[in-house]
């Protein structure tokens, strides 16, 4: 177990857990699709080839939740529908050569078993005073 602070907020991260969200081959290639994993955490998820990829759907620019609508590159780089801002699906940061840009876009971790595409989620429980 970890603890996390934000925004003047402490919460305990208890133990993680996978939950299913679909069929890989409910997804169609190169295009998102969104799901909602908790109460208030949306996601973008992708296949690409054989991959899967799940990352937030909220971008970090300008806080939208479209990234399911976004376009994936070559190089594997999400672009927001919005104003076009790229984070990598696999680490969620954004392209090298865009100097000054600090955003990153939450990834998930994905695990495929049967056809079934399971996405981590940590279970948050709030201190009692909160």
């Amino acid at each position: 177990m970890g603890y996390k602070t934000r925004s003047k907020e402490l919460t305990l991260m208890s133990e993680t857990n996978f939950i299913k969200i679909c069929k890989v081959s409910d997804l169609p290639n190169r295009r998102g699709r969104k799901f909602t994993i908790a109460e208030d955490t949306d996601i973008a998820v992708f296949k690409v080839g054989e991959n899967v990829y799940a990352v937030s759907n909220t971008c970090p620019h300008n806080q939208t939740n479209v990234m399911y609508d976004g376009y994936i590159d070559d190089g594997l780089y999400l672009a927001c529908p919005i104003h076009g801002w790229q984070f990598h699906l696999e680490t969620g940061k954004v392209p090298a050569e865009c100097k000054g840009l600090s955003a990153t876009l939450e990834t998930y971790n994905v695990k495929i078993e049967n056809d079934e595409v399971w996405i981590e989620v940590k279970v948050k429980k709030k201190k009692w005073w909160q």
